[in-house]
C-alpha cells in the first residue's frame, strides 16, 4: 500500500486470536500498536511483539474505571486514538459510553440502538425477517413453562443458544455455541440445566447440512452507510464438529452471499466491522441467517492475507484518508487453527487409521495460520506452553482411538 499519515495510534480491545489478527494487519504498514484485555494474559495476543499491552478493567462490569484507564495510558500529544474492538463485551463498552469516549478517542461502531440489537439476537432475528433474510424456526422461551408448551409441537433436532452470545460463553465457556437435543426430554433436562445459570436462550430448529454449507459475509461500512470493504468465505470443518467456530475456512466468492449480506447490513443501519454468518439450507436451497456478529473475525488476518485488510481500511477511514477500493481478492486461501482443526478431523474420520497423515496433508494447503508465524513466534509458542502441551498429543491420539473403537 502506498505511503499514508500514521500519526495516530490504534488501540485493540480484546487479545483473542481474533484481536491478534488486527494486530498482525495493522503491523504490516508499521503503524503504532497498543492492545488491551480484561482476561488474564493466556490469549495470545498479549505476545505479539507488534503490539504494547496491558491487562485493563472489565468493560462490561467496570465501565467507568476502564475508561479512566483509557484515558490515563492511551491520551497523549493531542493526537487521538484509533479504537478497534475484537469482542463484543468491547463493542458493548464503546456503544453505551461512545459520548465520553468520543473526547479522546476514534472510533466507528454503529448507533448504540443497532448494537443493542444485534447483541440480543431475538430482536436481530426480528430484524432479518423484516428486511426479508431467511432464518430457521426459531422460539424464544422464557422460562421452563414456556420450554414445557412447546416441546410436544417442534421438530427435532434443534438446537439451544444464548440470546447474548457474551453471557452464553461466560457460563458455558470454550468455544461451545450451543447445545443439540433429540428429543422432549433431552430439551426439558437442558432447558433447566441453563435456565439454573440465568441465561436467558432461544431455541432454532437444526439446519442439517455438512460444515462446508456454512458461509461468511465480511464488511466495513463508513459513517455514512457506505460499504468500503467485503470479503466472503466458507467453513471447510469447524469445532465442536457441529455447534462450533471455524477451524478451517476457505475465501471464495459467492454473489448471493454478497448480496444477502448487503442487503441486511443496510436494511439495519449497521456502520462498523462485522461479518454475517449463514448456512445453506439444503432443503428449499435458501441461505438462513445464522448470526451477525458487531466485530472483527476470528479469522480477519485471512483477508488481509487475501488483499482486503479491514483493519488498515478502518485506519486510513477513521483518520480521515482515502480507503482504496479492492475490487477482487485471492480465493481459495485457507485460515486454519491447526489444534482445534486436528479434533475435528479426528472427529469426522473416525474410522480413517490413516487419518494423521491425511489431515496433515490437507494442512499443507493451509496459507494462514490462526496463532503461528515465523515473523511473530511468541503467541505460538505461548499458546503450547512452550511446547508442553504437544507432550499430550500421543495421549490424547490413544484416548481417541479408544472412543473410536468403541464407537
Amino acid at each position: 500500500m502506498q505511503n499514508f499519515n500514521k500519526e495516530h495510534p490504534a488501540l485493540v480491545l480484546g487479545l483473542t486470536v481474533c484481536g491478534l489478527g488486527v494486530i498482525r494487519s495493522l503491523a504490516r504498514e508499521n503503524i503504532t500498536i497498543f492492545a488491551i484485555d480484561y482476561r488474564v494474559k493466556s490469549n495470545e495476543g498479549f505476545y505479539s511483539k507488534y503490539a504494547k499491552s496491558s491487562v485493563c478493567p472489565h468493560p462490561v462490569y467496570n465501565p467507568e474505571q476502564l475508561i479512566e484507564y483509557m484515558e490515563a495510558n492511551f491520551v497523549k500529544n493531542g493526537v487521538k486514538t484509533i479504537l478497534f474492538p475484537t469482542a463484543d463485551e468491547f463493542v458493548k463498552f464503546i456503544s453505551d459510553h461512545r459520548v465520553e469516549l468520543a473526547k479522546h478517542f476514534i472510533f466507528n461502531v454503529s448507533a448504540k440502538q443497532i448494537i443493542d440489537n444485534i447483541i440480543d439476537k431475538k430482536i436481530q432475528y426480528e430484524l432479518a425477517q423484516k428486511a426479508g433474510i431467511n432464518i430457521t424456526e426459531t422460539y424464544y422461551p422464557e422460562s421452563i413453562e414456556d420450554v414445557y408448551k412447546l416441546k410436544d409441537t417442534v421438530q427435532y433436532p434443534l438446537i439451544i443458544k444464548g440470546r447474548y452470545s457474551f453471557k452464553w460463553r461466560e457460563a458455558a465457556g470454550g468455544t461451545l455455541k450451543g447445545l443439540k437435543v433429540n428429543n422432549a426430554d433431552e430439551l426439558m433436562e437442558k432447558c433447566r440445566e441453563v435456565f439454573s445459570t440465568k441465561v436467558p436462550i432461544i431455541i432454532q430448529k437444526i439446519i442439517i447440512g455438512p460444515n462446508t454449507n456454512h458461509f461468511k459475509f465480511c464488511a466495513y461500512v463508513n459513517r455514512a452507510g457506505k460499504i468500503l470493504t467485503e470479503f466472503t468465505l466458507r467453513k471447510i470443518r469447524q469445532y465442536p464438529v457441529e455447534f462450533g467456530v471455524g477451524s478451517c475456512v476457505e475465501s471464495l466468492e459467492y454473489e448471493e452471499l454478497k448480496q444477502t449480506g448487503e442487503k441486511f447490513f443496510e436494511s439495519i443501519n449497521y456502520t462498523g466491522v462485522g461479518s454475517a454468518e449463514f448456512k445453506l439450507d439444503l432443503k428449499d436451497n435458501k441461505l438462513k441467517l445464522i448470526e451477525l456478529n458487531p466485530r472483527y473475525w476470528m479469522q480477519n488476518e485471512q483477508a488481509a492475507y487475501c488483499g482486503v485488510n479491514f483493519s488498515v481500511a478502518q485506519y486510513l477511514d477513521l483518520s480521515g484518508q482515502t480507503v482504496p477500493y479492492i475490487e477482487k481478492f485471492k480465493i481459495g486461501v485457507r485460515w486454519v487453527n491447526p489444534v482445534q482443526d486436528l479434533k475435528s478431523y479426528i472427529e469426522q474420520n473416525k474410522n480413517d487409521k490413516l487419518f494423521l497423515f491425511h489431515w496433515w496433508l490437507s494442512l499443507l494447503k493451509c496459507q494462514v495460520f490462526s496463532v503461528f508465524s515465523w515473523k511473530d513466534i511468541k503467541p505460538f509458542m505461548v499458546s503450547l506452553d512452550y511446547g508442553r502441551k504437544l507432550l499430550k498429543i500421543p495421549g490424547f491420539l490413544k484416548k481417541q482411538n479408544k472412543k473410536n473403537e468403541k464407537t
